[in-house]
């Protein structure tokens, strides 16, 4: 007899978004999953630059709108420094859908309607 053993990578995740309510959520939603290793929360492109500095997350959860920037900026910093992590944008700002994709996001989700896509993403 056989025994056959399943390993499950988990994955380290960083989130970028503002909105307390909405972190907050998601953050929630996110440490649910069994597959979750370690989640980050920061709320600014400086704060997040810091932890990128430090940390490599395999999952980047980006929003567009942020306090001391546009995430495109950061977008397009994350994939010039060859940083391995998958970058998927949770953003109200759908118009910018091709842009972030054309700027190297593996993904973009809508917070109006695509937060439980994203969440089954990470699964």
């Amino acid at each position: 007899m056989y025994k056959i053993s399943l390993m499950v990578r988990k994955i380290n995740v960083l989130l970028i978004e503002d909105d307390f309510e909405i972190g907050k959520w998601l953050g929630k939603r996110i440490l649910e999953l069994s597959n979750i290793e370690s989640l980050s929360w920061e709320t600014s492109i400086e704060k997040a630059l810091i932890n990128l500095s430090l940390n490599n997350p395999d999952i980047i959860i980006l929003d567009l709108k942020l306090p001391d920037g546009n995430g495109i900026d950061l977008l397009k910093k994350i994939k010039k420094a060859k940083k391995e992590s998958k970058v998927f944008i949770f953003s109200v700002s759908n118009e910018l859908r091709k842009t972030c994709l054309r700027s190297g996001a593996d993904c973009f989700f809508d917070k109006t309607t695509d937060s439980e896509i994203l969440i089954k993403s990470l699964k």
